[in-house]
């Protein structure tokens, strides 16, 4: 990688210079307060009900943990105690022994490579957390795993990782942006077909690829923040949708029957979209249908510009019951035979990539990662 910094980087680490004292401080009780949530709930988790968590007593209070700690700090102090992007995806390929590699844009942007840039096919990968988190070694870990798998298989593949611009920072529509911007350099400079690509996004990162994918068939509009034009001359070859935030309601029955089952909670949630679209909740004065994909017609979908779609997702997560109401909806503009739907029963929000954060190896992977890493193979 060369010597200077990306833009995400930057951009995060302006947000961070500019936290104050009493918000670094704040950072004290804020860990004493997820400290004794996980207390609480290690003591207390076995009188409560089994239908309300999770059926892994660890997993139950590893979600608390995590959920306790979004809910309780803001965006500005989670962009302060969670490293880079980039530094995630330093230290992951110190893990696999594989040198950093990545493509830089005229702006400072990168996507980093995982596996061999000359590979025949390509994912591009768009990471989740709700546009406030960068993406942590684990992240990058998964996508080598799915390339690795495939390696073995005989089949040639190579993701690229985009680091986007995080929001306070950065608000809607920069990482659309970037992400634009990323596809025009694949297609142009780096001569790759759509029919050779996979997309791929969790969470966050579905958000991002499903604005992407709207701005290729209705060519966003904005005038603050310019959106190069996407042209492509072929359908791309598949869409991976992992949780995804394609709704800014906290309102469905999921956030409650859900609310112990999972990493986040409406506090959090809210925290985040406020932050990535600079609006108050529930944004009705920016919503629009790129930025919530649920709120796109029916007809808004049927110039949509990939060969299959998979949406996975887990039926303990409070995002379910929106992703499942975006789900019969899209499934109606794009075509019936163009969508494949997977929610699995006892999983939680983004659980491929989160289990491996907390400490599960690939062998003990859920059904949800079994199942993304056998689309992604079936595509190849």
């Amino acid at each position: 990688m060369a010597d200077s910094k990306s833009s995400s980087y930057r951009s995060q680490k302006a947000t961070v210079a500019t936290l104050s004292f009493g918000e670094k401080l704040d950072i004290v009780p804020a860990i004493f307060s997820v400290l004794g949530n996980v207390v609480f709930a290690t003591a207390t988790g076995g009188l409560r009900s089994k239908e309300k968590r999770p059926k892994s007593y660890f997993r139950y209070v590893a979600l608390t943990a995590l959920r306790t700690f979004t809910s309780r700090t803001s965006v500005r102090q989670q962009n302060f105690l969670a490293p880079p992007t980039d530094d995630g995806y330093a230290q992951a390929c110190k893990s696999r022994g594989q040198k950093p590699n990545s493509e830089i844009l005229e702006d400072g942007t990168r996507a980093h490579w995982i596996g061999d840039p000359k590979a025949e096919k390509l994912i591009i990968n768009f990471h989740g957390g709700g546009f406030v988190f960068p993406a942590p070694p684990e992240f990058f870990e998964f996508m080598f795993q799915c390339v690795d798998r495939f390696t073995k298989e005989g089949k040639s593949v190579a993701c690229l990782f985009l680091s986007y611009d995080l929001a306070p920072g950065a608000i809607y529509p920069r990482q659309l942006q970037q992400a634009a911007m990323l596809m025009n350099h694949v297609t142009q400079n780096l001569k790759r077909s759509p029919s050779d690509i996979i997309l791929a996004g969790d969470s966050a990162g579905g958000n991002l690829a499903l604005q992407l994918l709207s701005h290729i068939s209705h060519p966003h509009p904005s005038t603050t923040i310019k959106v190069p034009e996407v042209k492509i001359n072929a359908p791309f070859k598949g869409l991976l949708l992992i949780s995804p935030w394609t709704s800014f309601d906290t309102s469905t029955d999921s956030f409650t029957r859900n609310h112990y089952k999972d990493c986040i909670n409406s506090i959090g949630g809210k925290k985040w979209s406020t932050a990535f679209m600079n609006s108050p909740w529930p944004h009705t004065s920016n919503s629009d249908p790129y930025n919530q994909a649920i709120t796109a017609p029916e007809e808004w979908w049927n110039d949509f510009q990939v060969e299959e779609t998979f949406i996975i997702c887990g039926e303990e997560e409070v995002l379910v019951d929106g992703i499942k109401s975006f789900e019969a909806k899209f499934r109606r503009g794009a075509g019936e035979e163009n969508v494949k739907f997977r929610c699995v029963e006892g999983e939680y929000h983004d659980q491929a990539y989160l289990d491996l954060q907390f400490g599960y190896k690939e062998k003990e992977e859920g059904v949800q990662a079994k199942e993304i890493k056998g689309w992604i193979g079936s595509k190849l």
